[in-house]
This record gives C-alpha cells, structure tokens and sequence, in this order.
C-alpha cells in the first residue's frame, strides 16, 4: 500500500470513528493492534482555579514508522486533543481518545475530567525533593539519590524525560536515579506528562581528603595540664597521614608532632591540623582563667556559635 492509498485509509477510517456514537467503538472497528499502542489507556484530569484546561501529552509505543497519525476525541467539549496527542481538559465528564496510524491501526484511552472540590485544592505534581545534596566519599566515589515524583496519585502523571544541565557534575538516568561524578551544582529537570517541567538543584561536594579532629573545642584549666588530639583524614587507612600541628599562641599552649596539647598561660588559642594536601581542621583551645568562664566544652561550643560581636571578635584574634 503506497503512502497515498495509507493516507485515503486513514481518513475513511477517521471519519467512520467520528460517525459512530462514541470513539469507544474504534477497538471493535479497527481491532487492536500489537505493533502500536498508547502507554496509558486511562487518564484522569483535574480543573482547578488555578489549572482551569489541566492538559497532559499521550505517547505510543510499538513501531514509530508511520507517516502520520490521526487524533480524535469522542467528546471534545470534555477531553479535547491535538496533532500532537496533547489532551486537554474542558468540563467534567468522560471522553475517548484515539488514535489511528496510516496503517489503518488504532489505540485508545479513557480520559476522564473532574473539577476540583470546594474543600480542598489538589496538589499538583511535584518532586520529593528540590534541593539535594550529595557528598563524594573516598570508600563512594559516585553517591546516588533517586528523585520521585509525588502528589500524582489517580492523576496518570509520570515523568518522561529526565535531564541534567550539568552532567559532568551529576549525571540522571531515566528512572530518575541522580548520580554524582565530580564537584559542583547541576539542575536535575523532570519532564512530566502533564506539562510541568519540574526542577531539583543538586550540589556535589567532596569530602575525600578532609580533615577532622576528634574535638573543636578545648578547655583546659590548669597551666601544665596536657590533652592529645587525634586527627582523621578520608582517605583509606587515613590515620596514618601525616599531620603538620601548628598553634596559633604558643605562648598560651603549645602543641607537638603528636598533637598533644599543653597549656603554657591564661588565654586563647587555636590549634590547626594539616594534611599534605593543604586541608584542615582546627579546636578552639582556653587556657586557666579564660577557661573558667565556661561549665564545660560544651558551653563553649555554645558560645563560639552566637553571633554576636564579642565572639565575633575573639574568633578573629584567634584566626
């Protein structure tokens, strides 16, 4: 059959489905075909005030090879459709939606249009998550998320298409599944069938390499009084990186290749951790009097968090 002949079947074909009483009777004129179908065959729009023509896109399955596919809806003043298979919403009620190739094959959905209630507003589709935040690990070098779809129940709304604005920070496959390859931000968009396109931002971070001491915060209250820090670097069998100490009033307390701490006299400093790769981490260190000021380390964590200009201040002496 050449492509002239498809093409008068088609439209001999589309004119009985529009002749007869409703598109439901397309099955029984044309049969079902297992080369060409929809991938739903029931939908359900809802009209809000904010969504007065709720629209949502019809895809097929099967072969793609046809020159043309022809679009009907058994009741347009409730489920209109387009060239395209967009089905929009109009007023409350049932429609059938159909779709006949050149071939003279055909598939169905069942649209069904509801207004929204007085009550309550329906919840529009939308993603688990807008923001995420995925950390690379030296033992997890490509830590994954999925991002879901939710509020989408009863409304035949799923995702299509997945995308990242920057793969070669975060990659996302076709279930949604958010990869991260390297440092850096990247948007995640979900492409759904009711036209919404909705977004995640993702930022990467690397937490290879950092170091961490066992305490932030150190009081001790009698000069000559010693404590040890011990510091971990991610990295595997990252306790035996070596560690450079340094303080930063060793006329108030010192620290050695060890990282044992000893108060020399009353005051401040601050004790810094370094690896070879230039990261690090530091503990706030009071000495005596300026120790006694405080219950516990705790307290003093406490403090150091407020922001207020006297911590403001101190924190910038101890830089």
């Amino acid at each position: 059959m050449n492509k002239i002949t498809r093409l008068a079947a088609a439209f001999v074909l589309s004119g009985l489905l529009l002749a007869a009483p409703a598109a439901q009777a397309a099955p029984a004129l044309l049969g079902a075909s297992a080369n060409f179908e929809l991938e739903v065959n029931e939908m359900e729009l809802e009209i809000t005030a904010d969504d007065p023509r709720p629209k949502a896109y019809l895809y097929t399955g099967g072969q793609s090879d046809y020159y043309f596919i022809v679009w009907m809806s058994s009741n347009p003043t409730v489920a209109s459709v387009d060239g395209d298979g967009r089905v929009t919403g109009r007023s409350a009620g049932e429609a059938t939606i159909t779709a006949i190739t050149d071939r003279g094959e055909c598939a169905a959905c069942k649209v069904t249009v509801r207004k929204e209630s007085g009550d309550a507003a329906s919840k529009k589709p939308a993603l688990d998550h807008t923001t995420l935040n995925l950390v690379i690990q030296y033992n997890n070098a490509h830590p994954s998320q999925k991002l879901q779809l939710i509020n989408t129940s009863g409304s035949f709304v799923y995702a299509y298409q997945w995308m990242s604005s920057n793969p070669e920070v975060a990659t996302v496959d076709p279930e949604g599944l958010v990869t991260a390859q390297k440092p850096g931000t990247t948007t995640v968009t979900a492409l759904a069938t009711n036209g919404q396109a909705l977004r995640c931002a993702v930022t990467v971070n690397s937490d290879v390499g950092k170091v961490t001491l066992n305490k932030r915060d150190l009081l001790l209250r009698t000069v000559g009084s010693k404590e040890a820090l011990t510091a971990s670097v991610a990295v595997e069998d990252g306790t035996n990186v070596p560690i450079t100490w340094v303080s930063s009033n060793p006329g108030v307390a010192t620290v050695d290749a060890s990282g044992v701490v000893t108060a020399v006299a009353d005051g401040e400093a601050k004790i810094t951790a370094l690896s070879p790769d230039g990261r690090f981490d530091s503990c706030s260190v009071f000495v005596g009097l300026a120790a006694d000021k405080y219950d516990t380390e705790e307290d003093l964590a406490e403090e150091l968090k407020l922001p207020d200009p006297y911590v403001a201040v101190r924190m910038n002496r101890l830089s």
